[in-house]
């Protein structure tokens, strides 16, 4: 659900987009993306520009669940937000 939302200027990611962010296998994210629906919380629709592409889109009732879960973790994302910054600076 995260993977839908983490495209800047837009409220959707296309099944294939999430595939790699996930690093996964497109008919795995497609089952995934199949449940996610089934349970209401997320919608696919038809590409706008590409009618072969599939946008996902976060419903109001994935966009909850999702608050919840990022409470339930906020230690967890705090320490690997922690991480990040630090490898990104031994980077530079």
């Amino acid at each position: 659900m995260l993977r839908a939302q983490a495209f800047p200027g837009r409220e959707w990611a296309t099944v294939s987009e999430i595939a790699k962010r996930l690093q996964a296998q497109l008919h795995g994210v497609v089952a995934l993306v199949s449940r996610c629906e089934e349970a209401g919380l997320v919608k696919r629709k038809p590409g706008t520009t590409d009618r072969r592409q599939v946008e996902v889109q976060l419903l109001a009732a994935g966009r909850r669940k999702l608050e919840k879960l990022a409470l339930l973790h906020q230690g967890q994302i705090a320490d690997l937000t922690e991480v990040v910054a630090l490898v990104a600076k031994t980077r530079e």
